[in-house]
């Protein structure tokens, strides 16, 4: 089954918000094996969304609407699907209370009667009733057997629908073979990466490309600072056998990767850290000290459910002040060695394991902007303190902005962790890159 997505918002196109909605509804639809191939964002105009409305029909077996439902006199949806269908708009009565749901003062005539317009649907539609917000959205059946499914474009609003209503039917069509045209099935897997970049990860599985398309899985890469997402989209006559071809393909990928691969998915490098804890054989518990990259990676850590459970605490010690007043560092050391060396950095990982009595700890020093002219953005120093004599002091000079340059420096050590973590409670050591 092939559907288009179509985002409604004038906002949208002038650049002003995000179409975040597209990114919600196309990752769905492909999870329940609908293959989207078409997006669309159009302006709030009549004729823009039936341009596109008409466009989508003619390729898809499906189209999802989002966005434009509302009281506003921007709000056209339901009036250009109307007129692409040559319907009328009617007004549903079971959706008054729904519309009128956050009305202040009824005597507002005016007020009312623009609110009643989120009650009005082209005939021969179903009603989606609002669970959150005001706007119903609707579905309907052209008669070509087409679908048309419109959802508000407030992204939680959308989201509760789609999930509460729309995703049962969905289900419930897929199984009809009249409409499953294509007879195929699809699956999706997303592999994490870090401390790589784009081309390096093409350069490495370039030789899997050909077997993978053989076999009907198609391979994307879309980089993002500090995490590069390898995209494998499976196609086959069963969801069997498109699961069993995309781990074949998972294991030829991860295996050349090596270590920068740390997971897959929507996951967390820290749900990945945390699954590498639980498998170690004693309960280990970590600490942070930071100064750079200002408490994020404590943040990062504590973004996983259950981090309670090992993350014993962090200190973020951004000034000279606070390294020598909270972390015991030495100031004769600072003036030394400076601020954003190797020495200070292990020391402070030393210093936050002793504070916290934790079987590992976590040091960052480094500078987000340029420092001099001789020491540019990017320099990071990065520390591991860990059992049995563990010690490592990692130099990484990272790209990008101060936003890019903290979260690289974020991911990369926590992963460097995860890898200390599965060594030293595993018999097989990690695959070195």
């Amino acid at each position: 089954m092939i559907c288009s997505i179509i985002s409604i918002g004038t906002e949208l196109n002038l650049g002003l918000i995000l179409d975040i909605n597209s990114k919600y509804i196309a990752e769905r639809v492909t999870d329940l094996g609908i293959e989207c191939r078409y997006m669309f964002t159009v302006s709030d105009s009549v004729n823009d969304i039936s341009d596109a409305l008409l466009r989508s029909l003619e390729c898809s077996d499906m189209v999802i609407i989002n966005g434009g439902l509302g009281p506003t006199d921007d709000d056209v949806t339901k009036k250009a699907v109307a007129s692409s269908l040559g319907l009328n708009l009617v007004r549903d009565k079971s959706l008054d209370n729904y519309s009128m749901r956050f009305i202040r003062d009824k005597k507002e005539k005016d007020i009312i009667k623009r609110l009643l317009r989120q009650s009005y649907l082209p005939e021969k539609s179903f009603p989606i009733k609002p669970r959150l917000g005001s706007a119903s959205g609707f579905r309907i059946e052209t008669e070509d057997g087409k679908f048309i499914i419109c959802m508000p474009g407030v992204p939680k609003e959308m989201r509760s629908m789609f999930e509460e209503d729309v995703v049962a039917f969905l289900k419930d069509i897929i199984k009809r073979d009249a409409l499953n045209r294509t007879g195929i099935k699809i699956r999706k897997s997303i592999l994490l990466t870090t401390d790589i970049s784009e081309a390096e990860v093409e350069e490495r599985i370039k030789e899997i490309i050909g077997p993978a398309e053989k076999i009907n899985i198609q391979i994307g890469i879309t980089a993002e600072p500090g995490l590069i997402k390898i995209i494998l989209v499976a196609k086959a006559a069963d969801d069997v056998i498109a699961d069993r071809n995309l781990k074949i393909i998972e294991k030829k990928i991860s295996d050349r990767l090596g270590d920068y691969f740390y997971g897959k998915d929507n996951s967390l490098i820290s749900d990945n850290l945390k699954k590498a804890i639980n498998k170690a054989k004693d309960k280990l518990t970590i600490s942070v000290a930071e100064s750079m990259t200002g408490g994020l990676i404590s943040s990062i850590i504590t973004d996983t459910p259950g981090s309670s459970e090992f993350f014993s605490g962090g200190v973020v010690s951004y000034s000279v002040s606070s390294k020598v007043n909270l972390l015991g560092i030495k100031g004769n050391d600072i003036e030394k060695y400076g601020v954003v060396s190797e020495e200070i950095c292990i020391e402070m990982a030393k210093k936050v394991k002793d504070i916290f009595g934790s079987d590992y700890s976590l040091s960052v020093t480094g500078f987000a902007s340029p420092g001099s002219e001789i020491i540019k953005a990017g320099l990071v120093f990065c520390g591991i303190i860990g059992p049995d004599g563990y010690e490592k002091v990692f130099k990484k000079v990272f790209p990008g902005s101060r936003v890019e340059i903290k979260f690289r420096t974020a991911q990369f050590i926590l992963n460097e962790l995860r890898l200390a973590i599965i060594e030293s409670t595993s018999a097989v050591k990690v695959n070195k890159r």
